[in-house]
């Protein structure tokens, strides 16, 4: 069958909700028995091509609750349920580390996707308090010790 541009953009229009609510699917942990949940991988290093290895240990490693988020039909997004945090303890000894990008993945370990990471109101997939200015421009540097805390994490469809 062959379609018409209008009729192709009316069916990827149409696609997009269920599409998220699989993905949310994929995050939550259903069995109440079950202690693992869905992980976010905060990390400095530069963001590898998606699904390929990380190229370093992560600065930190927060889980998401058992639900991870909630769509919002009329936005068509995914939040993930925020705050959430966790200590971090890969971040540079000295200097600490500014958090690039995160990797997601399912409560069994799965990859799930890569995501960018800023300060708050910088537009990142995934968006952490400020800590600091550097040379003019928020920042968000971790340090070994310290909470880090997601703010904001909204994935849209």
């Amino acid at each position: 069958m062959d379609i018409s541009p209008s009729h192709e953009d009316a069916r990827t229009e149409a696609s997009r909700l269920p599409a998220l609510y699989a993905s949310l699917a994929l995050l939550q942990q259903t069995d109440p028995q079950a202690t693992a949940v869905a992980t976010i991988e905060i990390y400095g290093t530069p963001r590898p091509p998606a699904g390929d290895p990380s190229g370093g240990a992560p600065i930190v490693v927060i889980e998401m609750t058992s639900s991870a988020g909630a769509i919002d039909d009329e936005l068509i997004e995914l939040s993930i349920d925020t705050p959430i945090s966790a200590q971090i303890t890969g971040a540079d000894e000295t200097d600490g580390t500014i958090p690039i990008w995160a990797r997601i993945k399912t409560p069994d370990s799965s990859w799930w996707s890569d995501v960018s990471v800023t300060v708050e109101g910088s537009g990142g997939e995934l968006e952490m308090p400020q800590t600091g200015t550097e040379d003019g421009s928020p920042v968000a540097r971790l340090f070994n010790g310290a909470t880090a805390m997601i703010s904001s994490a909204v994935i849209r469809g």
